[in-house]
């Protein structure tokens, strides 16, 4: 079994709660403060992202078991290979024991980079690729023809993971009032490039080239 499916059966557990409160009881103070901290961060990124572009605060609280299949997959996909070395990282070179917010995308599952590095993992803006939907693979013929790309992030613990997916694809995020140490999930309710949403750049790209 793959690091990837191990933590999915792990976090899909009735008992996952539980066993994260006794690893919080005997994990050391500083690592639990800071990985506490570090997901405070990558939570407020996600607000944030999300109300500028709505002017609202969009996040919603789920569970492991409330995501679809496909995207919790791959949220976890780039978690673990961030933590056990696989994937490649921006040139600040962000590491797991060093807790800090992340930015992974769907459409580039190998590189997790530190938010001032977000363009890395950007899509040329009206590319095929950047019309192309995360879950189905079919590439929409764009919001001009009431077609486009619905844009979203799902957050767990310090990692802020990016999709889009086509409308027949969308998401329905079941919402779950527990701990926060949850997922948390935000999307546009307009497809990218129409409607009130103004979109920042190419997708992926919500803070900008970095540059900081």
């Amino acid at each position: 079994m793959t690091p990837t499916l191990a933590l999915e059966q792990l976090m899909l557990h009735p008992q996952y709660d539980r066993l994260i409160d006794a690893l919080r009881q005997v994990a050391p103070v500083h690592v639990v403060d800071q990985a506490d901290a570090a997901a405070a961060d990558a939570l407020r990124l996600v607000t944030t992202i999300g109300t500028d572009a709505l002017g609202t605060d969009v996040t919603t609280p789920t569970t492991a078991g409330g995501t679809p299949g496909w995207l919790r997959l791959g949220l976890l996909d780039a978690l673990t290979a961030w933590v056990d070395g696989r994937a490649s990282t921006c040139r600040h070179n962000p590491h797991p024991a060093r807790p800090t917010p992340v930015v992974a995308a769907a459409w580039r599952p190998a590189l997790v980079a530190c938010p001032a590095c977000a363009h890395l993992v950007a899509l040329p803006r009206g590319s095929e690729r950047d019309r192309t939907c995360d879950a189905c693979g079919r590439v929409c013929a764009g919001p001009e023809h009431g077609d486009g790309i619905w844009p979203g992030m799902l957050q767990l613990g310090p990692l802020v993971y990016q999709y889009g997916t086509c409308t027949g694809c969308r998401p329905a995020i079941t919402p779950d009032p527990g701990p926060l140490r949850r997922p948390e999930t935000a999307e546009q309710d307009h497809p990218r490039g129409a409607g009130r949403v103004r979109p920042r750049g190419h997708r992926g790209r919500q803070r900008g080239k970095g540059g900081r």
